[in-house]
């Protein structure tokens, strides 16, 4: 504890020095920190935006094929659950449909999405109002749920809208029920496709095509490709009939992002390295300037080591106040301006200080503290007594 006084007192004796050590060190430290943060942030950013579109990480996707989906939509969803949802993953079956929606009397095209599954489960879809219908098909009106770009043209929650799957079929008026953000920016409207064919019987057409997602925390692509093709063959679709892909694109999304970050992190890396050089050639300055200084602790009793250590821990304290510094700023702008940069209905929340950024701070300052502070340590440690006191 002695020793750190007495480093303080040293610092605060040679204060240009000491602030010219931290000002090269807090560039460089906020450079590690800064990217480090930045790319913690950015990646959950691109890719929550990835999952909103195209799944969440893993997702694999096929397209059921007519002959696949023949048996009906109850035998769809049965083998569905029987080999998804019992393993504890989870699907969602599309199919686009064309239809008249709008209030009465005003309804304009549209392509309505059918879905049958858990949408929030497979892609990220975060709900701004109200919420997902019940699955269950009788249950009565059912509901429709909007993206935000839908919600600004025909109304939000609340709102009744009429809806006319196909022109062979009548309309029926559904509310409003939900509204998510999904990413589109064209207006996209929900309906369960149970309560579409609850409401208006034979509206699929005979050759339907319907698209199938499927995700589960946490499973690899293969057990995902494997329960696809296994809910397919209890649909009678030979083993080699789909094609299953993957549908997410975070994996590579992922992989771009590191090798952006490993480049910012060279460049925060030179810029240490920079630091480093000036800490050097600050170190040694001031122990030129303070040789009468340490000869007189070396006669009045100080060891050698004494004088290593003191030099040291003076460069170690100047590398901790300068890393505290920036990670302050660093969460300082995650915490108070990076909420402010994320538009409504962002699929991305506001994202905590990554702890990381901190430890990784906190080491590049040591190490660049010990690397800049050692060998001038060392000098003032063997500063020549005898030639201190003739000169």
């Amino acid at each position: 504890m002695r020793l750190i006084l007495e480093a303080l007192r040293d610092l605060r004796a040679h204060r240009g020095r000491t602030l010219l050590s931290a000002v090269s060190l807090f560039v460089a430290v906020i450079a590690v920190v800064g990217v480090s943060t930045v790319g913690s942030v950015v990646q959950d950013v691109f890719v929550a935006n990835a999952e909103q579109q195209h799944g969440r990480a893993v997702t694999v996707a096929t397209r059921l094929p007519h002959p696949v989906v023949a048996r009906g939509l109850p035998a769809v969803l049965t083998a569905l659950d029987t080999n998804i949802t019992r393993a504890g993953g989870s699907y969602l079956l599309m199919y686009q449909d064309n239809a008249q929606v709008g209030a009465e009397g005003g309804a304009q095209p549209q392509v309505v999405t059918l879905y049958s599954g858990t949408p929030g489960a497979v892609r990220r879809l975060p709900v701004l109002h109200g919420g997902w219908p019940a699955p269950d098909p009788q249950t009565y009106p059912g509901g429709l749920v909007l993206n935000q770009a839908a919600e600004a043209q025909y109304g939000g929650v609340g709102t009744e809208l009429s809806v006319q799957l196909g022109r062979a079929f009548p309309a029926y008026t559904q509310p409003v029920v939900g509204v998510i953000a999904d990413g589109v920016d064209a207006p996209v409207v929900y309906q369960s496709l149970l309560g579409a064919l609850t409401l208006q019987p034979g509206v699929l057409p005979a050759d339907w095509s319907p698209e199938l997602h499927v995700h589960a925390d946490g499973a690899g692509e293969s057990v995902l490709r494997s329960a696809v093709l296994a809910a397919a063959a209890d649909l009678g679709a030979p083993p080699t009939g789909l094609d299953v892909r993957r549908a997410d694109t975070v994996g590579g999304l992922l992989a771009s992002l590191r090798s952006t970050r490993s480049g910012f992190l060279a460049v925060a890396a030179l810029t240490l390295l920079v630091a480093v050089v000036g800490l050097l050639n600050i170190g040694f300055a001031t122990v030129r300037d303070r040789t009468r200084e340490l000869t007189l602790r070396r006669a009045t009793g100080a060891t050698r080591g004494h004088v290593f250590l003191l030099v040291l821990l003076a460069s170690v304290l100047v590398g901790l106040l300068t890393a505290l510094a920036a990670v302050l700023l660093a969460l300082g702008a995650v915490d108070l301006v990076v909420p402010h940069l994320l538009a409504r209905g962002s699929a991305v929340r506001a994202p905590a200080f990554p702890a990381e950024a901190a430890l990784v701070g906190l080491a590049a300052a040591l190490a660049a503290a010990l690397a800049g502070g050692a060998a001038p340590a060392l000098a003032a440690a063997r500063v020549d007594m005898a030639q201190a006191l003739r000169d």
